[in-house]
Formats: structure tokens, C-alpha cells, sequence
């Protein structure tokens, strides 16, 4: 059989069949041959052609070259019945498949119809296959503009296609496969904006933040100076996204740390690994467990696994640190664990259940159907992780340990031993470089020797020879002879990495040594510049200096940009060298700085979410912190240092620091309250409390009981929280803070105004008013008249509720307090259509919404728009009541604003009702009732089913009616009394109309 004609114009041009090649003759020649290839199967006049060809330096004799040169093309190339003259001109009739042109075509279209699909490993493959059709510059050496036109089009399809395939590889999570291509192809092609984009995300979703910017800055000055033009909105958004650490940068859920290129040997057990989480069939998760001793390079191995087999995992790689054997630390728990699980994939921390059953349960639910493969990392125990383990067999676990996970329930068990020789020859040579390593080979094997080819020591040792060059690996050999200490848990024959580590600390520099010594004090997992400056005392931008070194040095490892944490042997040896070297007293100092550190910085994101303190710390010694300008800051500065916090308070629960104790958890329970991370929030003031108790600190111990009542009355309703607040008033000493105890009282006041807005409720914040106007807290005093005319309008007493509203209102006036009084208007707008003065309420209305643009107060707007739209009802005015009471309700719904939404929509339904309109108004109230099925709201509920009754009754329905309002009093049960009362007189006037 004849082999297939074969015609390649990516590259040189290369004609052949089979084994042979053919010459197509000069250039000119050459030219004129492959115009009639990319015009393949199209009929080309002689004009066409002529212009292509020669129109740079055109013959004497013209178009009467042609049809020599087709003469002699037809000589020497195996074009039989190919190459045509027609009357037109001439056609290469060829198939697609003949031309490495029309593979690649073709290859694109499969890649993106597998695309289309969903198959994107299909089609980043097809994407590949295109790619490598391309041999070098397409057309290469050919003359003539035509042909330079098309050349420069197939460069730029191909970059296009290349770009393609990236897009699919970052879906993929193979960010650090595809970052060396990148960084050469916008060395390149440094005007593309779309492949810098790609290399900037590549280099983001690695961790290298710091680089991803620097690809930014370099390419934006490329384009300014050369071009005089700004990056595209496109590339400048992915910019934006990456400042901002932003998660969407990245498409695809990637938790693995950063791993170094210097990753050999360990061949059989990757494939294994790899085979085993890659099954062809599977009828359940594939579970892998790989367990050795600390230093092994479980971690090391586990993390390049997870990579060769992520194809397989496209919806995300997971990785969960369990700290099994984290010195001075408990290995995290199941419930913390998959706490951190549940939110990588997306659930929303208000969805996350207290008890551990419910919470395996919603996690197998969360991932069934998806394809994640999860890495959990040093676990301590196989209790701990089966309520980790997926149910969905589209889901992959792998897992590392020191111990072997008996109660795994698994064959695919690894037992990982050190390298054997010829591996831990190939890392300290991929470390030092292969030359230097071969110098003296006995030299080198005795090397690795003393390393106990132990994967963390090779890279130590090696790492010091690479920025020593004046050092020989027989020097090194003589000082890890000197270094006679060893870490005793971990040996192997005799031989261990103390002396490797010692070596390493040896090089370092005084400041250096002080910070390593010291980073061990750190209770938690990692910290930044600002945590290591508080523990060693020096200026957080010189601490991120030493962090680097330290970094550089493979001293610490850096999880994500900018943080940084010990390597568990490296923190032991670190603490060891501490206990040795710092006295008892700078080690405490350094800890009570760190605690100092978190309460300072925790207590101004606090502010930034309340806007109000709820602990005064009064004049401290400022300690440099983050510069935290929104709340989201704030949020996000606690979402890093919350798990050390926990662990600092852990670390002093034995009233070694009890000040700080106390006084952290109360200013940082707001963020776990913030977050929905109800257990830490409660533990966290567990520890405070306890940490008070033993000062024998009343009035903190009050504080913290103020601020539980505060943050349960959401989950718990208000008669726990009053227990807490009346528990709180008598730890307060006679002579404690007066404006706390104004607090106290008005909190309780607020808490028995939600039971019962009666005569308890009146007496406390009566006792309130007195207390804040004895010691002339204009401000207190104030706040507690706003709260005393809310009880009273909770009473229905409208009238008397008007006038606290204008005495306060007329206090804020004095004192300047802008910031309250859109909610004082707001209040006596309210008042005001209590008595049926519509007209007074809208000037109120107005009033307020003026003020509140004028400060930027869009949260009071809701109020505002909902006595609005309550004061065109009873004007009569039902289309812009309605239409008011809607923009109050969006505006609700978009902050997420439980208390507005309900007051938005039980207006609606009044204002529906009264126009006559009772499906929208069942609409309305019936979405307050299924809103409010908690037991703590349940005179929301009442309220809905009270609008319901209304309804009922509009529309003749008794017995719906009365039915309705039987369930509305069922569900108020005890609690106010006064509302209950106007429902039995409802369920009695129904009785009397039957």
C-alpha cells in the first residue's frame, strides 16, 4: 500500500511519503508550492499567485513564469492528479489530513468540541496534540509578503491555541505543572496580556503572590513605555482579583502547598499511589494511606501524588493539616476539621451544624457526585478522620501519618522508609548542582550518610553547600562530624538530623537566630511579619526580612503568601534551642507580645465591625499591626490568626496570662459570632470567664457575661441571656464601672422587652436612665431613653413613646451624635403613626433619610422606608405605600438583614390587607411565619400568624381565623404577655361573630 502524501509548512517545508523526502526545488519554487498548499482545494488564478510569489521582486518576462515553475513542481514532487490547470487558473486538490496544517486544524476542533462536552482533560490533550504539530517558525525561510502574512497568522494561532490549553490546565489545577511554559512564553510574548493574565493566576493559585504582582508591574511598563497604552480591563480585574486575595482568581478549589522542583526517587511508590487513587472502576472512594516517620517525606510524596492524579479530581484538590504531631499542640479536631472542609467547598458557615454526626452527614451530602480528591495531612489517629471520609466514589482520600493507620479500613496502605542511595545521590545533586556533587563520590556518599538519606536533612545540608560555594561537601562532612547531638525521637541507626538542623542555625546571623529560637513560642500554626515582630520585638517589616532568610534557608516553610510556619521537627529543635539559650523571662515576654499583639489588632477590627467598643483597653503600648481599613479586613485579618488565638489562650489556660485571657476572648468572640463558628466563640469565652474567675476580676467576669448574653440571644433566644445579664449586675462591685452598669441594665431592659415589654422591663430602664444621668454620660443617657421609648412603643403607648423620642433626639442634638438620630426619627415617625398623625411621621421620615445621606447611613434607610410606607397606608395611599415597603424589603434582603426583612414584610401585608389585596398579603405574612421557625422568634411568628388570622377574617374564613391565632398564642407561649392579650381578645370577638 501506498503511504500517504505528507506536506508540512509548520516549520520548513518538508514534502514527503512515507520514509521518503522530497526536494520541491528553490525558494522561489518553494513559495509558489506552499501558497498552493494553504490554498489547497481552492482554485488559484495565475494573477493570485503571481502577486504571492513574486510580487517583492517581480521577473521581467511576468505571469509567463508560472507555468515553468508548475512544470517543474509537478517534476519533482509526487503530485499526480493533484495539482490541476483549470480555465481559471490551478488547485492542489488535497485531503486535510495531508497537511500538518489541516491536522491542526482539526485538532482544534476536537479540542473544543470536547470542550463543549465537558471533557477538558480530552480536550487539553487534542489542544497538546495540535501544539506539537509546529516544528519552529511556520514557513520558515519562504520570501514574499503573502507568505509572511500567513506565517505571523499561524504564530498567532498557535500562541491562541497554547492559551487554550493553559485556560483548561489552570481549570485543572495544574497550576504548578504549567508555570515554567508560561514564564518562557511571556518571556516571548511579553505584549500578550491574555498569557500574562494566565502566568499572573499560575503564579497566584502557587502562593507567589509577590511574583504574580511583579509579571503585572513588568508587563504593565512594557506596554506604557513601548505602546503608551494601560493593560486591558481584563488583565488589570485579574490584578485587582490578586490584591484583593481574591479566591475566584483561581477557577479551581487547589489547597496543596507549594512543592520544590527538587522532587526524585520514590518512583514505585508515586505509581502505586497514583494507580490507587485512579482506579478504572471504582464502587466506593479510593482511600490511600502512606505513614513513616517525621522527616520521611510523606507530605512531600502525598502532595505530588495528588498532583499526577488530579486529571482524574477536576472539581478540586483539598489539603487539611491535622497536627498529630504538632509539639505544644492538640491535633485538630473532627469537627474543626471538617468545619475547614465544609467552607473549602463552599458552604456557608450558618449552614454548618453544632454536633459532629450532622456535620459528616452534610459533608458526604455536600461532595456526592463531585470528583475531589482530598489530602489529609499528618493525622494523629484513624478515630479522628472516618467522619472525613467521603461516601461519593467520585471522591479520592489521601492520607499521611506517623503511625499506621490501623482502624483504616483500606488495603492501599504505604509504609514510606528513607531514600535508598542512588535517590538521595539524585536530590543533593538536583540541591547543589550534578558537577559538584560527582567531585569526590565517596565524599558525597558519606554525606548522605550522615544525613540518614533522610529526605529534610538532604535538602538542609544541601541547601547550605548551594549558598556556601567556597564550601566542599568534605567540609560539610567535617562539621556534621563535630555535631554530635541528635534528636532523640527521631533516628535512624545511630543517625539523625539534629546535627543537620544545628549546622544550619549555626549559619544564621544573631537577629536570625533570636527569631528562630523565638518563632517557637508561637502557640499556633503560622504567622506573618506582624506576629513574628511581636514575638521577637523588632519592627515588623525587619521581621519579614529574617522570615525570608529563614525561608531561604529551608528553616520554614511558607503554606501561603506571606505566611509562615515551622516544619514539626524544625519547631522542636527551635524550641529546644530556646529552652537552652532565652531566659524564663524573655520567653514570657516575648509571649505576653504576641498576645498583646492579637488583642490590639483584634480589638480594632472589632471596632471596625461594631463601631463601638465593647472593652476599652485604655492607653496601652502600641504594638504595629495591620493596617485594617474596612470591616471585610477586619474579617478576613481574623479568619488567618483566629486558630492561633484559639491555641495562644489554650497555651495560658494555666493563669500564666490571665489578663490578656480574659481580655482577648471578650474583644475576639465577635469574630467567631460574625463567622457562625459558634463552638470557638463559646469556648473562647469559657477560657476568658475562667481566666477571670481567677483573678477574682468581678467586673471582668461581668463583661463576659454581657458579651455571652450578647452573642447567644440570636441562636438561644433572650431568657438564657437574661440569666447571664442578671448574673453579670451581681458580680458588678459597688463601686465597678457605672457606664457598664448602665450597659447592663439597659441590656437587660432590651432582653425583658423581647419576653415582656412590661413593668420588669420599665424598671430597668428606669434604673438605667437614673444611673446614666447620675454620672453625666450624656451618651448613655441617651441611648437609654432611645431604648425606654422602643419598650414603650412595644407597649403600644405611642404617646409616651413620642416624647422619649424627642427628649433623646434633643440630647443627640446637643451632643452632636449625628450617627443616632436617623434612628430617633425613625422611632418617632413610628410613634407618630402609632397616633395616627401619617403627616408628622413622613416630615420625621424626611428628616432622617437626610441626614443619613448626608453620613453615609444606609442601614437606617430600611426603618425609614418602612415607616414611610406604614404612613402612606394609613394615608390611603396603597400603590406608593407598597411601592416604598418594597425598596425597604430590598434593600433588607441584599444586606441580609433578619430584622428589616421582617418589619418590610409584615408592613406589606398590612398595607396589601388593608388595600384588599389578601393574596399578596397572605404572601407576605406567610413568608414571615416559615422565616421565624426558631424557638427565640417566635413573636415574629405570632405576628405573621396574627396577619394570617386577618386575612382569614377578611375573607369570612372564622374558623381558619381562629385556628390561626390559636397557634400564634401557642407559639408566644409565655413571652409577651401584652401581645398575647390582644390575640385572646382577637380569638374572643371571632368566637362572639360565630
Amino acid at each position: 500500500m501506498t503511504a500517504p502524501l505528507r506536506v508540512d509548512l509548520l516549520g520548513p517545508l518538508v514534502v514527503r511519503r512515507g520514509e521518503t523526502s522530497y526536494e520541491p526545488g528553490p525558494l522561489r519554487q518553494q513559495a509558489l508550492f506552499a501558497v498552493l498548499a494553504l490554498q489547497a482545494n481552492r482554485v488559484c488564478t495565475a494573477e493570485e499567485l503571481f502577486d504571492a510569489v513574486w510580487a517583492d521582486k517581480p521577473p521581467a518576462s511576468g505571469l509567463r513564469v508560472l507555468p515553468s515553475y508548475i512544470y517543474r513542481l509537478r517534476k519533482v514532487l509526487p503530485l499526480k492528479g493533484l495539482l490541476e490547470t483549470t480555465r481559471e487558473g490551478y488547485i492542489l486538490r488535497l485531503p486535510e489530513e495531508v497537511t500538518d496544517v489541516g491536522r491542526f486544524d482539526a485538532a482544534v476542533r476536537t479540542a473544543a468540541a470536547r470542550q463543549k462536552a465537558g471533557d477538558t482533560a480530552a480536550a487539553a490533550a487534542s489542544y497538546t496534540e495540535a501544539l506539537e504539530l509546529f516544528r519552529g517558525e511556520p514557513l520558515s525561510g519562504l520570501p514574499g509578503h503573502y507568505l509572511a502574512v500567513h506565517r505571523q497568522r499561524l504564530v498567532e494561532r498557535r500562541y491562541k491555541v497554547l492559551s487554550d490549553r493553559i485556560e483548561l490546565d489552570l481549570a485543572g489545577g495544574r497550576h504548578a505543572d504549567i508555570t515554567p511554559e508560561l514564564v518562557a512564553v511571556v518571556a516571548e510574548r511579553p505584549l500578550d496580556e491574555r498569557l500574562a493574565g494566565q502566568l499572573m493566576l499560575a503564579l497566584y493559585a502557587g502562593g507567589r503572590q509577590a511574583e504574580a504582582q511583579a509579571v503585572y508591574t513588568a508587563t504593565r511598563d512594557i506596554l506604557v513605555n513601548q505602546l503608551g497604552v494601560e493593560p486591558g480591563p481584563e488583565l488589570r480585574a485579574t490584578h485587582q482579583r490578586i490584591l484583593r486575595n481574591d479566591s475566584t482568581a483561581s477557577s479551581t478549589k487547589d489547597e496543596l502547598p507549594y512543592q520544590d522542583a527538587a522532587f526524585v526517587g520514590r518512583d514505585r511508590e508515586l505509581a502505586a499511589i497514583v494507580a490507587a487513587l485512579t482506579p478504572a472502576e471504582r464502587s466506593a472512594p479510593p482511600v490511600v494511606a502512606v505513614a513513616g516517620m517525621g522527616g520521611v517525606g510523606k507530605t512531600a510524596l502525598a502532595i505530588r501524588a495528588a498532583r499526577e492524579a488530579a486529571d482524574v479530581y477536576p472539581d478540586g484538590l483539598l489539603y487539611l493539616q491535622l497536627h498529630g504531631h504538632t509539639p505544644g499542640r492538640e491535633p485538630l479536631a473532627t469537627q474543626a476539621a471538617l468545619d475547614h472542609l465544609l467552607t473549602s467547598i463552599g458552604v456557608n458557615r450558618d449552614r454548618i451544624p453544632r454536633d459532629l454526626d450532622s456535620q459528616a452527614a452534610l459533608w458526604r451530602s455536600e461532595v456526592a457526585g463531585r470528583r475531589l480528591l482530598i489530602v489529609l495531612d499528618d493525622t494523629p489517629s484513624s478515630r479522628l478522620i472516618l467522619p472525613l471520609l467521603p461516601g461519593a466514589s467520585t471522591c479520592g482520600v489521601l492520607v499521611t501519618s506517623r503511625r499506621q493507620l490501623t482502624g483504616l479500613d483500606t488495603p492501599e496502605q504505604f509504609s514510606l522508609d528513607v531514600l535508598d542511595p542512588s535517590d538521595a545521590a539524585r536530590l543533593l545533586a538536583d540541591v547543589i548542582g550534578a558537577a559538584r556533587a560527582a567531585e569526590v563520590p565517596e565524599a558525597t556518599r558519606e554525606l548522605l550518610e550522615r544525613c540518614g538519606q533522610m529526605p529534610l536533612a538532604i535538602r538542609i545540608a544541601g541547601a547550605r553547600l548551594r549558598h556556601r560555594p567556597t564550601w566542599t561537601v568534605e567540609h560539610l562532612n567535617q562539621r556534621l562530624q563535630a555535631q554530635d547531638r541528635r534528636l532523640d525521637e527521631l533516628s535512624i541507626d545511630g543517625r539523625g538530623v539534629r546535627s543537620t538542623f544545628a549546622m544550619s542555625y549555626e549559619q544564621l546571623n544573631p537577629e536570625q537566630q533570636k527569631m528562630f529560637r523565638f518563632l517557637s513560642l508561637l502557640p499556633g500554626r503560622d504567622l506573618d511579619r506582624y506576629g513574628a515582630g511581636a514575638l521577637a520585638g523588632v519592627d515588623p517589616l525587619d521581621a519579614g526580612l529574617v522570615l525570608e532568610d529563614l525561608f531561604d534557608a529551608n528553616l520554614l516553610l511558607q503554606p501561603a503568601a506571606d505566611r509562615f510556619q515551622f516544619h514539626d521537627l524544625l519547631r522542636q529543635y527551635a524550641t529546644e534551642l530556646s529552652q537552652q539559650t532565652d531566659p524564663e523571662p524573655e520567653r514570657r515576654a516575648a509571649l505576653e507580645r504576641l498576645l498583646e499583639y492579637y488583642l490590639q489588632t483584634a480589638d480594632r477590627a472589632s471596632l471596625l465591625l461594631t463601631k463601638a467598643q465593647f472593652i476599652r483597653l485604655g492607653d496601652r503600648p502600641r504594638i504595629d499591626g495591620p493596617e485594617l481599613a474596612t470591616s471585610k479586613e477586619g474579617l478576613l485579618w481574623g479568619d488567618r490568626e483566629s486558630g492561633n488565638i484559639f491555641a495562644a489562650l489554650q497555651r495560658v489556660a494555666d493563669g500564666s496570662a490571665d489578663e490578656w485571657s480574659w481580655l482577648l476572648a471578650g474583644v475576639f468572640a465577635r469574630h467567631f459570632h460574625e463567622r457562625n463558628q459558634v463552638h470557638q466563640r463559646d469556648a473562647l469565652l469559657e477560657l476568658g470567664l475562667a481566666a477571670a474567675r481567677r483573678l477574682g476580676h468581678h467586673q471582668a467576669q461581668a463583661r463576659l457575661l454581657w458579651r455571652m448574653a450578647n452573642v447567644i440571644k440570636v441562636q438561644e433566644g433572650p431568657l438564657r441571656s437574661i440569666e447571664l445579664v442578671r448574673e453579670a449586675l451581681d458580680l458588678m462591685p459597688e463601686d465597678g464601672d457605672a457606664v457598664l452598669r448602665v450597659e447592663l441594665l439597659d441590656g437587660l431592659a432590651q432582653l425583658l422587652r423581647l419576653v415582656d415589654p412590661g413593668d420588669e422591663a420599665i424598671a430597668a430602664h428606669t434604673a438605667a436612665l437614673e444611673l446614666a444621668e447620675a454620672i453625666g454620660d450624656q451618651r448613655m443617657l441617651t441611648y437609654a431613653t432611645m431604648e425606654l421609648a422602643i419598650t414603650q412603643g412595644a407597649r403600644h403607648e405611642h404617646k409616651e413613646a413620642l416624647e422619649s423620642y424627642q427628649r433623646a433626639l434633643t440630647m443627640a442634638r446637643t451632643h452632636d451624635d449625628r450617627s443616632l438620630q436617623p434612628h430617633l426619627l425613625n422611632g418617632i415617625a413610628e410613634s407618630c403613626n402609632g397616633l395616627g398623625r401619617p403627616e408628622e411621621a413622613i416630615e420625621a421620615v424626611t428628616e432622617s433619610q437626610r441626614i443619613a445621606e448626608e453620613i453615609g447611613m444606609r442601614y437606617s434607610q430600611m426603618d425609614s422606608l418602612c415607616q414611610l410606607g406604614a404612613a402612606y397606608c394609613l394615608l390611603g395611599d396603597y400603590d406608593r405605600s407598597i411601592e416604598t415597603l418594597q425598596r425597604s424589603l430590598n434593600i433588607s434582603l441584599e444586606i441580609a438583614d433578619v430584622y428589616g426583612i421582617d418589619e418590610a414584610r409584615l408592613q406589606l401585608g398590612r398595607t396589601y390587607l388593608a388595600a384588599g389585596r389578601l393574596a399578596e398579603s397572605r404572601s407576605h405574612f406567610g413568608a414571615v411565619v416559615a422565616s421565624a421557625q426558631d424557638s427565640h422568634r417566635a413573636r415574629i411568628a405570632a405576628l405573621g400568624l396574627d396577619g394570617l388570622a386577618a386575612c382569614a377574617e377578611a375573607e369570612g374564613t372564622y374558623d381558619e381565623a381562629a385556628a390561626l391565632l390559636d397557634e400564634a398564642l401557642d407559639r408566644l407561649g409565655p413571652m409577651t404577655p401584652l401581645h398575647a392579650a390582644d390575640l385572646r381578645r382577637r380569638r374572643a370577638a371571632i368566637d362572639g361573630s360565630e
